[in-house]
């Protein structure tokens, strides 16, 4: 390069053409997208507590027990009720109430029998005797395919290994609801009342 001085005494420099020839440009360019290793991050856990009154409850029976005192007794030795959703395995003799059959009647069917469907409520220790009188019901097959169904009477023996599976409540609330004339007597029987008694506060204040 040429030097050249300048009169402020201050030194400016001229580039020349070979200056030029050795000049290079490089552009820097932002990656596009996200920056390595910021995908796939392990996200933390994620925890959502909830106070609830019911929880599923899976019950595995041997054979040769009684399915229905088996449960009674599961729910009172852990003091809850266990509504019973379903279950599988084999029976042996079912004596059923059909409620085709003559009123009181039963009826015994004798060999094994595959669970199709089962279903019962068992309330907790506590309850009142009419709550607590809720049957087994269940619908087996027989081994020529005749299905049958009704609510156990006695004993409902287990041929085999049975799961079932339902919820159990501990805090179940009663409630007894009337009919809808018995309802709309007592709402007028209330307004009566209350009419009656807004005639009088106004009678002494007259």
């Amino acid at each position: 390069m040429k030097r050249k001085l300048v009169e402020d005494h201050t030194t400016m420099f001229s580039p020349t053409a070979a200056d030029y020839q050795e000049a290079t440009i490089e552009v820097l360019r932002r990656p596009r997208g996200r920056p390595p290793g910021s995908r796939n991050k392990p996200k933390p856990p994620l925890f959502v507590t909830r106070d609830s009154n019911m929880s599923p409850y899976v019950l595995e029976l041997p054979g040769g027990v009684d399915i229905v005192d088996s449960t009674a007794r599961f729910c009172r030795k852990r003091s809850v009720g266990l509504c019973l959703l379903s279950g599988n395995g084999a029976v042996v003799d079912v004596t059923l109430r059909q409620p085709s059959a003559t009123p009181g009647a039963t009826v015994t069917f004798h060999g094994r029998f595959e669970i199709l469907s089962i279903s019962a409520t068992v309330l907790p220790p506590g309850a009142t005797a009419a709550a607590a009188a809720a049957p087994f019901a269940v619908t087996v097959a027989g081994p020529q395919g005749q299905v049958v169904g009704g609510h156990v009477v006695g004993p409902l023996v287990s041929a085999g290994t049975i799961y079932l599976v339902g919820v159990n409540f501990t805090n179940p609330s009663f409630h007894r609801l009337q009919s809808v004339d018995h309802e709309s007597g007592q709402e007028g029987d209330q307004e009566s009342a209350e009419a009656m008694l807004a005639s009088k506060k106004s009678n002494k204040q007259s």
